[in-house]
């Protein structure tokens, strides 16, 4: 899920105008910062479904 957040928050820092002046460097760091977001959601569905999962 980490990469694709990273590749979601490329996008959305190629299509906001206000990313221009940060070029290359800015989707850079808008695709790490992105990355690194999209590991909590994922972590959360691990967990939810570990609790379905696990024997009572």
């Amino acid at each position: 899920m980490g990469p694709a957040f990273a590749i979601n928050s490329a996008f959305i820092a190629l299509a906001v105008p206000a990313m221009a002046p940060y070029g290359v460097r800015g989707l850079v760091i808008a695709g790490l910062i992105g990355s690194v977001f999209g590991i909590f959601p994922a972590l959360w569905l691990a967990r939810r479904i570990h609790e379905g999962v696990r024997d009572s």
